[in-house]
C-alpha cells in the first residue's frame, strides 16, 4: 500500500506554549487516492456524513471527508457515534480521540481505509480547539480545504489578474481571482473603476439609519453583479485604510452596522464582499473607531474579506493592519481573506520588490493584484521564488494565505453557487431599484425657517427651479416630477455671471439645486432678492462652507444625484412625504477642531465647540417627537436601555431616537459615543416603548494583550435624544469591571 504523507497542515494559535505565531505540522500516512472530479472534496466538506465510506464516489475508493469539523460543536461530537469527542477520552471501540498520531490504531485491513480519514479529522480538530465555541471551526475549514491544493495551485490562488475592461467601457478594470478548476474553486471577477473616481460615497444610505434597507440594497447589488458574470464586490464606508469622512462616515457603530448589512445582502446573493477601497496607506496605526467598525461589520457578514487599494504597493500598504494579525486571527478568530490591489505595477527592482513583498505579508495580505502580466506581479514570480527556492517566505505562510481565500469563498457561498464565467464583458451602468426608498428615508431637512416647506406650487405661488452646472440634469428631472403632481412650476436657466434675469429676481418661491461650492455666488445673489429660497444640496461633502446659510429659508441635504429619486424628492418638497433622514456625519461648515484622530462629533465634544449641523441631526416638516421613561439596566456584560417616543405633531412621521454613552472620567476615550438607535414610524399622538441592547464592545475598549473587550468599572451616563447635540434625557448607571470574548459574534442583531 502506498504510504505517501498527508500534506502539511498548518495549525495556528496553539495554547500549549507556541503562542499566536506558533505552528505545527501533522504528517499522517494514508492510502493512495485516485484523482477526483473537480469540486468533490468541497462537496464532501459541506455534506459531511453523506460522503462517508466511499464518500460519494460510488467506486469503493476512499475519498476524504476532512472538513468533518462541522460535526463538532462546543467540543462535542454531533454526528455518528463511532467518531469520538476531542477531549482525549476513549470511544466505544477503544481508540483515543483528540491525540491522533500518538496511539497506533489497530484495525483490520478492511477498516483501515475508513480510519485514516478519522485520524486526520480528529488530529486537526484537537489542535485547532479554540476558547470561543462556534468560532474555531471556521478557520479550520479553510485550512483543511487548502491542504488539498498543490503549492502551484496555492500560488495561483493568491494572485489576482487586473486587466482593462473591454470596450465600450472606459476607465474600468476587471479584477479576476483565477480559481482552481480541479478543486472546484470558481474564478471570481470584480469591476473596479480606475483612479479617484472609483470611490463612491455611502453617506446617502447611512443617512437612512435603516439596516433593513441596507441589507436589501446589498441583495439588489448582488443580483446586478451576478447578472454581469461577477461575484466579487468592494463595500465602502469601512475598511483597513482611512478614506475620509465623505467615504467612511464618522461613527463606528453606524458605519459598521449599515455596511455590514450591505455585505450580508451581497453574501445572501452569493457575492463575496470586500470591506474597503482606496485609502491612505502609511504609518498610521489602526484607530479604535476603525477597528470597532471592522469588528461590527465582520461579525454581521460572515465570509466577507477586506480590501486595501493603493496606487503602488509600498511600505505599510494596508496601514493599521500591519501588526494586527494576532488581534484578527487569534482574538477575533477571523479566517477571511485580505486583498491588496494596486493601480500601477510594482517597480522592477529586486530589493524594492522584496521590501514591498515583506510589507504586504506583514499586513496579512492574502491576495495581491496589479496591472500587467500575472507572473510579473508582486505575488507572481517574486512570491514564488521566495517560497520555492528556500527564500524568506516559509511554505506554511502560503498555506495560511490560501486557507484564508478559501474560507471567504466557502462562507460567502460562491463555491456552491459559482457565477457564470464567460468572455470578459463591459460592466453596464447600474440603476438602483431602491433609489426612491433611499431618497425618501435619507434626504435630510436641515433648515425650515418661516415654514417654507412644504411648498404650495399654486398659480399664485409658483415654484421656480434653478440648477447650475452639474445640477442642470437633476433640475430638469425635478421639474418634470413636480409637474406630475399638478403643481405650477417653472424652470429657469441660472446665469453664469451678470445680473439675474427678471423671472428669477421677481420669483417668491425658488428651489436651487446645487452640486458644489461653485454655486455659492448664485445662491447668495438669488437669496439677496428677498424671495423664499430653498437650497437642495446634491453632493456628499460634509465640510462644505455655506456663506449664504442665513439668507435662505430652507436647506435640504439630498446627497449625490441618483437617477430615479426625482419623484420622491418632489413629494418631500410639497409635503406629500415628510423628511426623516438623519446626518451620518457632522456638517462642519469648513471649520473643525484640529483633532483629526477623533471622528466628527467626538472632536467637537472634546473641544466644546458647536458644529454647523451635528451628527444625527435632521428635522421633520410636520411631525414633532418627544422622549421619556429612560431606564438602563445591566444584563450580564451588556446594557438594556428602555425608553418611550411620542409624536406630538399634526402628521405621521418617522423618527430615529439615538442612545449615547458618556464614559467615566479618566477613561481615555472620547467624551461620548453612539451605542444604539431604532427607527420608528408614529402616527400623530402615538407613543411607543422601545428597548435596545448594548453589547460590551460598545461599552469598553479592545485589550490587545488579553484579546478581549474590557469595560472598566465606573459611572456611565446613558443619554437619549434626537441627535448628538440635543440629548434631552439621561440616567447614570454604575458598571463593574466587565470582560467579553474577542471572537466575532455569529451575527449582530443589536
Amino acid at each position: 500500500m502506498d504510504r505517501r504523507p498527508w500534506p502539511v497542515l498548518p495549525v495556528r494559535g496553539l495554547r500549549s506554549g507556541l503562542g499566536s505565531a506558533g505552528f505545527t505540522a501533522i504528517f499522517i500516512s494514508r492510502p493512495a487516492i485516485p484523482a477526483k472530479p473537480a469540486g468533490d472534496f468541497l462537496r464532501a466538506a459541506r455534506d459531511g456524513d453523506r460522503y462517508r465510506g466511499t464518500n460519494g464516489g460510488g467506486d469503493g475508493d476512499p475519498k476524504p471527508c476532512l472538513p468533518c469539523a462541522r460535526r463538532f460543536e462546543n467540543g462535542h461530537h454531533t454526528g455518528p457515534r463511532e467518531e469520538s469527542p476531542r477531549d482525549g477520552t476513549k470511544d466505544r471501540r477503544g481508540g483515543v480521540a483528540g491525540i491522533a498520531g500518538r496511539r497506533t490504531w489497530r484495525r483490520s485491513p478492511g477498516r483501515l481505509h475508513g480510519q485514516w480519514r478519522r485520524v486526520a479529522s480528529l488530529a486537526v480538530l484537537s489542535l485547532l480547539a479554540a476558547p470561543h465555541a462556534g468560532a474555531a471551526d471556521r478557520p479550520a475549514r479553510g485550512t483543511l480545504l487548502a491542504a488539498r491544493l498543490t503549492q502551484a495551485e496555492k500560488l495561483m490562488l493568491v494572485r489576482a489578474d487586473v486587466v482593462p475592461a473591454p470596450a465600450p467601457a472606459e476607465g474600468v478594470s476587471i479584477v479576476t481571482l483565477p480559481g482552481i478548476p480541479r478543486a472546484g474553486l470558481p474564478a471570481l471577477r470584480m469591476a473596479m473603476v480606475d483612479g479617484e473616481a472609483g470611490q463612491s460615497s455611502p453617506l446617502a444610505l447611512m443617512a437612512t439609519w435603516d439596516r433593513d434597507l441596507a441589507r436589501r440594497a446589498g441583495q439588489a447589488q448582488a443580483r446586478a453583479i451576478r447578472a454581469g458574470g461577477r461575484a466579487l464586490a468592494a463595500v465602502g464606508g469601512i475598511g483597513p485604510l482611512p478614506a475620509g469622512r465623505a467615504y467612511d462616515g464618522e461613527d463606528p457603530l453606524l458605519a459598521g452596522r449599515m455596511m455590514g448589512e450591505v455585505a450580508s445582502g451581497l453574501i445572501s446573493g452569493h457575492v463575496l464582499p470586500l470591506f474597503g477601497g482606496r485609502g491612505r496607506p502609511g504609518a498610521d496605526g489602526m484607530s479604535e473607531d476603525r477597528m470597532l467598525a471592522l469588528s461590527i461589520a465582520l461579525g454581521q457578514a460572515r465570509g466577507a474579506g477586506m480590501l486595501c487599494r493603493v496606487a503602488t504597493v509600498g511600505l505599510r500598504p494596508c496601514g493599521g493592519l500591519d501588526g494586527m494579525e494576532r488581534t484578527l486571527r487569534d482574538g477575533w478568530r477571523y479566517g477571511g481573506m485580505i486583498a491588496l490591489l494596486a493601480d500601477h505595477a510594482t517597480p522592477d527592482d529586486p530589493p524594492a520588490r522584496r521590501h514591498a513583498l515583506l510589507s504586504a505579508l506583514a499586513a496579512g495580505v492574502d491576495v495581491e493584484g496589479e496591472p500587467g502580466p500575472a507572473d510579473t506581479g508582486l505575488f507572481g514570480a517574486t512570491l514564488r521564488q521566495a517560497v520555492t527556492k528556500g527564500g524568506f517566505v516559509p511554505p506554511v505562510r502560503l498555506d495560511r494565505m490560501a486557507a484564508h481565500v478559501m474560507q471567504s469563498m466557502d462562507e460567502a457561498g460562491v463555491t456552491e453557487h459559482p457565477p457564470p464565467f464567460g468572455a470578459l464583458r463591459a460592466p453596464t451602468s447600474y440603476r438602483d431599484p431602491l433609489a426612491e426608498e433611499m431618497v425618501a428615508e435619507g434626504a435630510v431637512l436641515l433648515r425650515n425657517e418661516n415654514a417654507v416647506l412644504p411648498l404650495a406650487g399654486t398659480p399664485a405661488e409658483p415654484i421656480l427651479v434653478l440648477g447650475a452646472g452639474a445640477a442642470r440634469t437633476a433640475a430638469r428631472a425635478v421639474i418634470d416630477a413636480l409637474s406630475r403632481t399638478g403643481r405650477t412650476v417653472r424652470l429657469a436657466d441660472a446665469p453664469e455671471n451678470g445680473p439675474l434675469p427678471p423671472d428669477i429676481a421677481q420669483a417668491s418661491h425658488i428651489v436651487i439645486l446645487s452640486a458644489g461650492p461653485e454655486d455659492d455666488r448664485l445662491i447668495g445673489a438669488v437669496a439677496d432678492n428677498g424671495g423664499h429660497v430653498v437650497v437642495v444640496l446634491l453632493s456628499d461633502d460634509p465640510d462644505r462652507r455655506m456663506p449664504w446659510l442665513d439668507l435662505v429659508d430652507g436647506l435640504v441635504q439630498a446627497w449625490s444625484w441618483r437617477d430615479g429619486g426625482e419623484d420622491v424628492l418632489a413629494e418631500l418638497l410639497i409635503g406629500q412625504r415628510d423628511f426623516s433622514g438623519r446626518l451620518p456625519v457632522t456638517f462642519t461648515g469648513g471649520m473643525a477642531p484640529p483633532q483629526e484622530h477623533l471622528a466628527g462629533y467626538k472632536a467637537f465634544d472634546r473641544a466644546h465647540v458647536a458644529p454647523l449641523f451635528p451628527f444625527g441631526y435632521g428635522l421633520s416638516a410636520r411631525a414633532r417627537f418627544t422622549y421619556g421613561d429612560l431606564k438602563a439596566t445591566r444584563d450580564g456584560s451588556r446594557l438594556l436601555v428602555a425608553f418611550s417616543v411620542t409624536n406630538r405633531g399634526a402628521a405621521p412621521g418617522r423618527d430615529v431616537p439615538q442612545i449615547y454613552l458618556d464614559l467615566p472620567e479618566g477613561s481615555g476615550g472620547a467624551p461620548k459615543r453612539l451605542v444604539g438607535w431604532r427607527p420608528v414610524q408614529l402616527a400623530p399622538g402615538q407613543t411607543t416603548h422601545l428597548t435596545l441592547a448594548v453589547d460590551a464592545r460598545m461599552l469598553g475598549r479592545w485589550n490587545p494583550a488579553t484579546l478581549e473587550w474590557m469595560v472598566p468599572a465606573g459611572d456611565y451616563g446613558v443619554s437619549l435624544g434626537g441627535h448628538s447635540a440635543n440629548l434631552v434625557r439621561q440616567v447614570m448607571i454604575h458598571l463593574p469591571d466587565l470582560h467579553a470574548p474577542g471572537a466575532l459574534p455569529d451575527g449582530d442583531n443589536g
